[in-house]
């Protein structure tokens, strides 16, 4: 869930609570999660998010959460995957 944390002269800053990380937006960019709620600050999903060139990027994902999204999109992981990396290479 994204917040509203501070505005710069450069561009809006967010807490990712799901990430634990501070995102920085520039002005004229868009906030990465596309539901964001401009009223309260605060992101009204806590969607998958898109990197750059339009891929979800799962990379901070539990194993059991990389296997919801997984079933969620219809792909069966094999049982011989079990690590969180191969996990994610395989969904990559």
């Amino acid at each position: 869930m994204l917040k509203k944390i501070r505005t710069t002269i450069s561009g809006d800053e967010y807490w990712d609570s799901k990430l634990k990380k501070t995102i920085f937006v520039p002005f004229g960019q868009k906030v990465p999660n596309e539901e964001f709620d401009e009223e309260t600050g605060d992101s009204k999903n806590e969607g998958v998010e898109e990197n750059q060139e339009g891929r979800e990027d799962i990379s901070g994902f539990t194993i059991s959460e990389l296997k919801e999204y997984a079933a969620s999109k219809g792909i069966e992981i094999p049982k011989e995957i079990t690590k969180r990396d191969d996990i994610i290479e395989f969904l990559s």
